[in-house]
């Protein structure tokens, strides 16, 4: 698991020292905002189980690609009122203007971290625009 939450850290996050209460608050900011696109828009399988193919090997089968949202939805394990305040979360959220917002916060994150070292910020676009999907 831990494998698992530096990936999203250091892909949103990069791999600079924040110290200042301003990186923290912008932090903070990026953290929510990524939180409810993997929750929200990201959608991943899970193993469901083993498969043998013609040539003996044993393969993963795994379930259709489905948000942790749509799982938890689905799921039926929800109150009504916690329901209503995800789906409420989800119709208020446009995926193109959050995917713009977490690439602004990270441009400010990296030219505070560069002014800290004195080099000039190198945007590192993979990492800072993240594929939708």
């Amino acid at each position: 698991m831990e494998q698992k939450n530096a990936d999203i850290v250091r892909r949103f996050a990069f791999h600079y020292r924040y110290d200042t209460a301003m990186e923290l608050r912008l932090l903070n900011e990026l953290y929510d905002l990524v939180r409810i696109r993997f929750n929200m828009f990201t959608a991943t399988t899970k193993a469901i189980g083993w498969r043998v193919n013609r040539n003996g090997k044993a393969t993963r089968v795994y379930d259709a690609p489905r948000t942790p949202f749509q799982r938890v939805i689905e799921s039926g394990i929800l109150s009504d009122q916690k329901r209503a305040e995800l789906e409420a979360i989800f119709e208020a959220t446009n995926p193109a203007e959050l995917t713009r917002r977490i690439v602004d916060i990270q441009t400010r994150l990296i030219h505070l971290a560069a002014a800290k070292t004195g080099e000039s910020p190198r945007v590192q676009w993979r990492a800072s625009s993240p594929s939708i999907g």
